[in-house]
Formats: C-alpha cells, sequence, structure tokens
C-alpha cells in the first residue's frame, strides 16, 4: 500500500525552505491557512527576519550580495544589531552631552521640548524662540531662531525635518451666517520656513485660507486645533457651535481641514457628532489615518478617500473600566514621531523608520482613581488588518485582546514612544509584576528607564529555543485587571521589559526614545541639560545569512 505524499507531510526544514522563498505577505497568507505553517512560520528564526525587515519597510536596492531570504546581508546585520540593543538590565553609555542657555525662566513648568531624528529643539513660549541643537558634534544644526511677532499670537507647529513652520492665523470669536448655502472664512494657514520666517521655498503658495458652509443662519463659533505636520500634509482638526443665545445648541460637530502645502489646496471633512469635543484627543497615524478618542468610550479611526470622499470610518470600543472615566479624566496620547517629509534632511534619519505594521500607541488616562495605560499595536489600523467587510463598530472583545494590553499607571511616570518601544520612566530599577501599582516619582530623587518592547516578531525569536541570538530577555504579559462591571480586562499580547540600570534626576526632567539611543532632558532656572545615551554595545554574533 503506497500513501501519497503531500506537501504537508514534508520536514519542517523543508517547509521553512520553501516558505522563505515567498513574498512577506504570501508567507503571513500561508500562515494563516493550518497550524502547520502557522508553527513554521513562528519557530524560523530566518522567516521571523525576513518579516520583520517587510514590516519596517526595509527594501534592498539590489547593489549588495543578496542571500536566501532576499535580502542584504548588511541589512539583516544592521536589523540583528539593533535588536539585540536593548538587553535585560542593560548598561548605559552616554555619548553626547551639552546644555542649552536660554534667557527664559521655566519655573515649575517644563519646556516645550522635542526630539526627532537626533535633533532636539524647544519653543520658548516667553521669548518667541525656537532653540535647536543637534544632538552630535555637527555645530551647524545648533541655532537659535526668533519667531516673527504675529506668530507668538497665533497656533503654530514646528517641523524641524523640512525647515518648516505652519502658522494658523486666530480666527473670529463669532461668525454670523446669514446663508447657509456660502461657505465662510474659518482661518488663514501660512507656510513659512523656520529657520528665516520668509515663505517656504517648497509651498505652492505662501498661505491658503480655510472655510466652512455652515448647517443654517445663526451665530457660529470655531474652535480649532494646532495644526499637525505629516510630510506634506498639513491637518487642522475643529469644532462648530451655535451660540446663538436664543438657540443654544450643543456641538454640532467635528471637522478636520486637510492641506496639502506643497502643492497648494486644502479641503474639509466632517468626521463626527460629538456632545463633548477635546482637540488634543486627535492623532495622526500617517497622511491617510487619524485616530479620535470620543468621550463615550469610543476610538475613531478615519481614512481619507479621494479629496471630495467622505472619510471611512471604524469604531473601535474601549474597555468599559475606561468608559465611566472618560468624561471627567485627562487623556493624552503617546505615539511614533512622524517621519515623513525626510528627503529634507537626509543626514539626520535613523538607520530605518517603522512602518505602521512595526509601531504601537500608548493611551493615558489620568481620572481621580484607577489611572491607566493603554498600549495599542497599530497593526490593527493597517490595510490588512481594516477589511472592507469589516464591520464598523469593532467590540472591545473583538480586537482588544489580539492587540491591547492594559496598565496600572501613576501620572509621574513620563513616557517615550518609538516604533514598537515604550521607553517607562519608573522609581525602580527591576521589572514590575504583572498588575503592580507603584508609588510616584520623587521630585527630589531619581528614576530608571524601562523599555518594554510589543514587537510580536522580536517575541518569538526570543522564545524560540533554536535562536542562537536571542539574548535572553524578560517576556512578560499584562496583570489580571477586573473593570467596572465585574468583568476581566483580557490580554493575550505578551511583552519584552528590560531596564536601565542608571539613574536619572527626576526634577525637570524629560526622555525622548529613538531606534537607538535615548535622550534626557533636565531643565533648571535658564539652563537645559542635554544628554544622548545609549545601550553599551554587546557581541550579536554572525550573520545568519552565513
Amino acid at each position: 500500500m503506497t500513501m501519497a505524499v503531500g506537501f504537508l507531510s514534508l520536514p519542517t526544514e523543508l517547509i521553512c525552505h520553501i516558505l522563505i522563498l515567498l513574498h512577506p505577505r504570501d508567507i503571513s497568507r500561508c500562515a494563516m491557512t493550518c497550524n502547520i505553517f502557522w508553527l513554521v512560520v513562528q519557530n524560523s528564526v530566518y522567516i521571523q527576519y525576513k518579516l520583520e525587515i517587510y514590516a519596517q519597510g526595509l527594501i534592498s536596492t539590489g547593489t549588495v550580495t543578496m542571500n536566501s531570504t532576499g535580502v542584504s546581508k548588511k541589512t539583516l546585520c544592521s536589523l540583528k544589531k539593533l535588536a539585540s540593543l536593548w538587553r535585560s538590565d542593560f548598561h548605559a553609555t552616554t555619548t553626547f552631552e551639552t546644555v542649552v542657555t536660554t534667557a527664559a525662566t521655566w519655573g515649575r513648568m517644563l519646556p516645550i521640548q522635542d526630539v526627532k531624528c537626533g535633533l532636539w529643539w524647544s519653543h520658548s513660549l516667553r521669548e518667541n524662540k525656537f532653540y535647536i541643537q543637534g544632538c552630535d558634534p555637527n555645530p551647524t544644526l545648533s541655532q537659535t531662531w526668533s519667531i516673527a511677532g504675529d506668530v507668538g499670537s497665533s497656533l503654530t507647529t514646528f517641523d524641524a525635518l523640512q525647515d518648516l513652520i505652519v502658522v494658523c492665523s486666530e480666527h473670529p470669536y463669532r461668525v454670523n451666517v446669514t446663508n447657509a448655502k456660502q461657505d465662510y472664512h474659518v482661518c488663514w494657514v501660512e507656510f513659512r520656513l523656520a529657520s528665516s520666517q520668509r515663505p517656504h521655498l517648497s509651498a505652492a503658495c505662501t498661505s491658503l485660507e480655510c472655510k466652512h458652509t455652515f448647517g443654517a443662519p445663526s451665530y457660529y463659533r470655531a474652535d480649532l486645533s494646532p495644526p499637525v505636520i505629516c510630510g506634506d500634509r498639513v491637518f487642522i482638526l475643529y469644532y462648530i457651535e451655535d451660540t446663538d443665545s436664543c438657540h443654544p445648541e450643543p456641538t454640532s460637530g467635528m471637522f478636520i481641514q486637510v492641506i496639502n502645502w506643497r502643492k497648494g489646496y486644502v479641503n474639509r471633512h466632517f468626521l463626527c457628532q460629538l456632545d463633548i469635543c477635546e482637540l488634543d484627543l486627535f492623532y495622526l497615524v500617517d497622511e491617510q489615518k487619524l485616530v479620535i478618542i470620543g468621550p463615550e468610550g469610543l476610538m475613531y479611526l478615519y481614512t481619507l478617500q479621494g479629496l471630495d470622499e467622505s472619510p471611512q470610518c471604524r469604531i473601535f470600543h474601549l474597555p468599559k473600566i475606561l468608559h465611566l472615566s472618560l468624561y471627567n479624566s485627562q487623556v493624552r496620547i503617546h505615539g511614533h514621531p512622524s517621519l515623513h517629509g525626510k528627503a529634507a534632511r537626509p543626514g539626520l534619519m535613523p538607520s530605518y523608520v517603522p512602518s505602521l505594521e512595526s509601531q504601537i500607541m500608548v493611551l493615558e488616562f489620568l481620572p481621580e482613581a484607577e489611572k491607566a495605560i493603554l498600549v495599542i499595536d497599530m497593526a490593527i489600523f493597517s490595510d490588512m488588518a481594516l477589511r472592507p467587510d469589516m464591520v464598523v463598530e469593532i467590540p472591545w472583545s473583538d480586537w482588544g485582546p489580539q492587540y491591547a494590553c492594559y496598565f496600572p499607571h501613576h501620572e509621574s511616570y513620563h513616557i517615550s514612544v518609538f516604533g514598537n518601544k515604550m521607553a517607562y520612566a519608573l522609581p525602580q530599577d527591576h521589572i514590575p509584576n504583572p498588575g503592580q501599582r507603584l508609588e510616584g516619582l520623587s521630585s527630589e530623587g531619581y528614576f530608571y528607564v524601562h523599555i518594554w518592547d510589543f514587537n510580536k516578531r522580536v517575541i518569538a525569536r526570543s522564545e524560540c529555543a533554536n535562536d542562537p541570538d536571542s539574548p535572553g530577555l524578560r517576556i512578560c504579559k499584562p496583570g489580571r485587571i477586573i473593570d467596572s462591571f465585574g468583568e476581566d480586562i483580557v490580554s493575550n499580547r505578551a511583552y519584552i521589559a528590560t531596564v536601565c540600570r542608571t539613574p536619572f534626576p527626576t526634577a525637570g526632567s524629560r526622555i525622548f526614545l529613538e531606534q537607538d539611543r535615548l535622550t534626557v532632558t533636565r531643565a533648571r532656572n535658564h539652563e537645559v541639560n542635554i544628554q544622548v545615551i545609549s545601550p553599551i554595545q554587546t557581541d550579536v554574533g554572525s550573520d545568519i545569512a552565513e
């Protein structure tokens, strides 16, 4: 009696060799067909590296030697080096340190700061100045730019990579609408070189007018968010209120102005109907997608279609424990910095830019009790996850356990996000137990930076016993949390937790995570101390292709 030998009957090593020849998208599709393929993909270090390279957007130019995985040896070695940096209980070394002297007195308020691609900048509201500091020995990137007087009283946003400042002029407090079919002025938006305050050379026009068509004659007020820059696009979120004292109405809706500042056009879209609008609960995923956190415990994902088409909306329900606190709590959104428009200053770019499938977003909830953070895998927002046949409203049980982690939190803990990693400032130098609550940071003491990595492929490689390059990272899972209705908030997601043994002073400090470095700033009186640290390099072994 003879038996037909099917493909699934082949040895695991041969199946792995065949799968690794496929395109990463096809590998992912195969892994979803049956348990045998899924186990091969999960347990193969080579396949996991190939999927990671694809997710990170690392595309070979074809000018270097390729191996059997379809990527260059140089790219593989770079990825291995980056993956091994934040090892368990790592020690850091200072790679750059400087002090920026300003004329402003910060007092108890920290200055507005940001770090992007190794470039630190601060916006001094009191002086109307931008302070720019390159966090490397290159002195040409260290400058102080004065801001024009008309900018200080306007809504402004600055992008150091594109030398761009977007100025949104103040809008009228009330608009008297007599013709509901007519467009009315909302604001003017200007595009300037931040270094000189002159019109930006890449802009199609020096300014654009944003208009709005109101529903009915009355007196209205438009409340605008500061502009948000993402590459060639600028987004301004706003809502309209009917202020007619005879017929008081609640907020009539949330809208967005989408501006292409290089090509010179602007378009507006209606987003949602909300009783309460919080303009700071707005996060830009990329040039096509944006997220709004609603006070009713919903997370709205909008995907922009064509210029004149309405945005596609998906509604994700948040856990019930957060549903009761959104009306009276402060919510902060932490995410990956926008690195679009990188062509303007390519020398500042990190080794690679994570794609949407390799990023997280952190929601920080600060009610009077039960403070928490919710870490969301942004793969749920990718085109592969958002199928056309998907329902508009998605309950927590259908997405939360697979794509989110819930943790107890304290408002004094600092958070910075880059890609799949979150830098977390905690008062202790050891990994907390699941669900453990820690005390707040001491104003005169020290804190320790923890690096939490939620990359599923990195975790799979660390769990693989046959991985010779596994750094022995500590794999954790969130603790058991009970919501306000007595139900469990279940999460199946694991994460890797590491801690830097170097303590940092708490008072006046901020942290900024990038791929291979951590920037710690400390503001005191007229000075900002900038310290860039990197994990002490370790041997990551030979290239896996060899």
